[in-house]
């Protein structure tokens, strides 16, 4: 007879998310994560079956838990001009407060390029597509409600917002300047002027 699980996956996968996204992938020792999920290493290796499976699953977490907290306004069918400014205006918030220094999980994975170069630019450039996706959808509503001007190149101007919001990311994580990173999101905002 099997042994039971003396855990909830979710919250030992959340503890290990947590502890990744503060001090990333090579910094955090197996020792660290399984006191942090409250389990021994070989119920870690039983269900993620390594690190890098936990490191994985964590991010995979981050996708569907916290990511949609931050930007999933844009994705929303009434998504506007008014969601691209309300998104975007919220993280110099989190800049050089100190406090909050971890950024994003998904850009210090591909920063760190952990936990190997490869799984870490497919991450990226997923995250990159949804962003982009999410941001073009926003648009395309503000172009249809007269809020941006007609002439505005969507696609291009959702990469480039997509871009510019991984920067803010980094930005928040080397903890630069609030100011700084509010200049950047308003430079960003005054391309889509009508």
């Amino acid at each position: 007879m099997g042994r039971t699980k003396s855990y909830e996956r979710d919250d030992a996968l959340d503890a290990a998310m947590y502890l990744f996204w503060a001090r990333g992938y090579h910094a955090v020792t197996t020792r660290e994560l399984t006191d942090a999920m409250g389990l021994n290493v070989y119920s870690l290796y039983a269900e993620f079956g390594s690190k890098q499976g936990l490191y994985e699953a964590a991010i995979d977490r981050y996708a569907q838990q916290v990511v949609p907290g931050y930007i999933g306004a844009l994705e929303q069918p009434g998504a506007n001009m008014a969601t691209i400014r309300e998104v975007l205006h919220r993280f110099p918030t989190f800049a050089g407060t100190g406090d909050d220094v971890r950024g994003c999980l998904i850009c210090n994975a591909a920063t760190e390029l952990a936990p190997t170069p490869d799984l870490s630019h497919g991450s990226m450039a997923a995250y990159l597509t949804r962003l982009t996706a999410a941001f073009e959808h926003a648009l395309r509503q503000a172009r249809a409600d007269g809020t941006v001007r007609e002439s505005l190149e969507i696609a291009a101007t959702a990469r480039f917002l997509a871009g510019t919001l991984l920067g803010v990311f980094v930005m928040i994580r080397a903890q630069i300047d609030r100011g700084i990173v509010q200049d950047t999101v308003d430079g960003a905002l005054a391309v889509l002027a009508p």
